[in-house]
């Protein structure tokens, strides 16, 4: 006769206990659980004591070092993706890079859940989805250039062909200095070069697109990619500037002359 599900569940339970390994050390006991992360290490956390009878668990910082060690910059917008995820299961994070939660010893089938779960998923930051990539990097650079006040706000101009066609950032013409549009893109290639010279000739032959020398500049990752010898000739021939987003001096400087 099969098992229930009832009966598997406590196979599941049984098995879990005992794949369990605990270390004491000198004033923590270090658990080591068997679920594994996302470069397929086993979780471990730290379990103190103090004197008032509550419990910490913490992950003395291997989560977030583990991010680090691969490169995933904790940006502005993944900064607020981590606090969600530290919210959503009532997760602390010192100042120091730790995630930790307290509570009594009856709390600690909850808070052990809770962590776990949260260092999972900020784990996950690392596969991180192309198109999520893309805005994070966008929300990026569109912060940076606010914090140096530059005057850009989002806008949108018309081509003549009828297409409607959004900015992230623009800066309005003023007596002698030209309107500047900025446009974002996570990875610069040709295909993307040719869609924003298509865009910005299609804004610039619009009767109602009445601005004296507008400049649009197209900033790209350049820890990513670089733009071929081809598109910067397709770039130069239609008017606008690819800029990396490392050369932000230079960016600031176009911005404002």
């Amino acid at each position: 006769m099969p098992l229930s599900t009832k009966e598997l569940l406590n196979n599941y339970y049984r098995f879990l206990s005992k794949s369990y390994q605990i270390n004491k050390l000198d004033d923590t006991d270090e658990i080591i659980t068997p679920f594994t992360d996302n470069i397929g290490d086993k979780i471990t956390l730290y379990l103190s004591r103090s004197k008032d009878n509550k419990i910490k668990l913490d992950d003395d910082g291997y989560t977030l070092d583990n991010l680090e060690m691969m490169n995933v910059n904790l940006s502005d917008a993944r900064q607020q993706v981590l606090r969600k995820i530290c919210s959503q299961y009532e997760v602390s994070l010192s100042d120091d890079g730790i995630l930790y939660n307290t509570g009594t010893t009856a709390d600690f089938p909850r808070m052990k859940l809770n962590i776990t779960s949260a260092i999972l998923k900020i784990g996950d930051l690392s596969f991180t989805q192309h198109s999520q990539v893309k805005k994070m990097f966008v929300d990026d650079v569109i912060a940076t250039l606010n914090q140096n006040d530059l005057g850009g706000l989002p806008s949108y101009f018309m081509g003549r062909s009828g297409v409607k066609y959004n900015f992230p950032y623009v800066v309005a013409q003023q007596k002698t200095h030209p309107l500047k549009i900025v446009d974002v893109t996570n990875h610069i290639n040709n295909r993307n070069i040719m869609q924003t010279a298509f865009q910005f000739s299609d804004i610039k032959n619009n009767s109602s697109f009445q601005y004296n020398s507008p400049k649009l500049m197209l900033i790209y990752n350049d820890k990513i990619s670089s733009p071929s010898d081809q598109a910067l000739r397709i770039a130069k021939d239609i008017g606008f500037m690819p800029m990396p987003f490392s050369k932000l001096s230079s960016i600031k400087k176009q911005l404002t002359a």
